[in-house]
C-alpha cells in the first residue's frame, strides 16, 4: 500500500621506520644495522605459513523477532522482517500507516493477535502459486509478490486450516485505490499499476455474464473504458451486488467535462486479491 554485503576483510601492511639517529657504530653490539653478527636462533625469519582459507558465511540477520526462511525465496522473509518488528516495537498505529495496500478498516481485527502471527512466521514458509505463506498452530501468515517486491511486506492473516476470504472492504478499497489514482490521489505515491496491479490480467477467463465464452477482461481489452475523471465521492463506493466469482461496485465520480456518473465496476479475484475487469 508499499506490498548484505559480506563483511570485508582488510589486509594492513606493517611498514617498519628505518633509525635515522646518527653517530651509533654499525658494529655497536644490539645495533639494528650490523651485518657480521650471526643471528640467533630468536632472530631467525618466521616460518611461512600458510594462510587459512577464505570461508563463505552467511549474512547477519538482523535483530527481531525471528522470521522463517523461504526456499528459493530469500527475499520472502527479508521483506516481512520489517512489518513484524514494526508490529511487535510500534503497534498497530505503525503498521497502518505504512500498510496503505491493506483496507485500513481491517488492520484492526486482522493484525490484533501478535503471538499467533509470531508462531506463525517464526516457521519456515511455502512459496506458493501467488504468494508465500507461513502456517502456524492459529494464525497463518500470507505475502502477496507485489508485497514481497516493494521490500516491506504486509500480509493477510487468516486462521490455519482456512483460505483467505476477500470481503466487501477488500472489494470497495480495490476501486477506492483505482480512482485514487485517476483523481491524480492516490492513497500513496507509490500505488501505481506496473507496481501494485488492480486490473486483471489478459488471460481468457473473463466471463462475468455466464457466456459460456470466457475472454479476456473488457478492461484489459480497453483501458479507457473510464474517462478522465476528476474527482469521486468515497462515501458512495459501495458493494452493490455478487455473482458467484464476480462482485459488483458502484460509485460516483465526476468527468473531465465536470459532469456526474454512476459507474459499476466488476471485480473478480486474482493472484493479488481483488482486481477490476470492467467498468460499466
Amino acid at each position: 500500500m508499499t506490498r548484505t554485503a559480506l563483511p570485508l576483510i582488510a589486509i594492513l601492511a606493517l611498514v617498519g621506520a628505518c633509525d635515522s639517529a646518527v653517530g651509533i657504530p654499525a658494529e655497536q653490539p644490539g645495533s639494528a644495522s650490523s651485518t657480521t653478527e650471526t643471528p640467533s636462533d630468536d632472530s631467525q625469519a618466521a616460518t611461512p605459513t600458510t594462510a587459512a582459507p577464505t570461508t563463505t558465511t552467511t549474512p547477519p540477520i538482523p535483530p527481531g523477532p525471528p522470521v522463517g526462511e523461504v526456499p528459493g525465496n530469500p527475499d520472502a522473509a527479508m521483506a516481512l522482517r520489517p512489518f513484524v518488528g514494526d508490529l511487535i516495537g510500534g503497534g498497530i498505529g505503525v503498521v497502518t500507516a505504512r500498510c496503505w495496500t491493506v483496507p485500513p478498516t481491517e488492520i484492526p481485527a486482522m493484525y490484533v493477535d501478535t503471538e499467533a502471527i509470531l508462531a506463525a512466521v517464526a516457521t519456515r514458509g511455502v512459496d506458493g502459486q501467488y504468494a508465500v505463506t507461513w502456517t502456524g498452530p492459529i494464525a497463518t501468515v500470507s505475502v502477496k509478490r507485489s508485497e514481497i517486491a516493494s521490500g516491506y511486506a504486509c500480509p493477510t492473516v487468516y486462521p490455519t486450516g482456512t483460505a483467505p476470504v476477500f470481503d466487501a472492504a477488500d472489494a470497495v478499497y480495490t476501486v477506492d485505490r483505482y480512482l485514487g489514482r485517476l483523481a491524480g490521489i492516490p492513497v500513496n505515491p507509490s500505488d501505481v499499476e506496473e507496481t501494485y496491479p488492480l486490473v486483471c490480467d489478459g488471460r481468457q477467463t473473463w466471463d462475468a455474464l455466464g457466456t459460456g465464452v470466457p475472454t479476456a477482461p473488457p478492461l484489459v481489452q480497453n483501458p479507457n473504458i473510464l474517462p478522465g475523471i476528476t474527482s469521486f465521492d468515497p462515501d458512495s463506493v459501495f458493494v452493490t451486488g455478487q455473482n458467484g466469482i464476480y462482485t459488483q461496485v458502484n460509485a460516483d465520480i465526476i468527468d473531465a467535462s465536470g459532469a456526474y456518473q454512476n459507474r459499476t465496476f466488476v471485480l473478480a479475484v486474482g493472484g493479488e486479491g481483488y482486481c477490476i475487469g470492467d467498468i460499466a
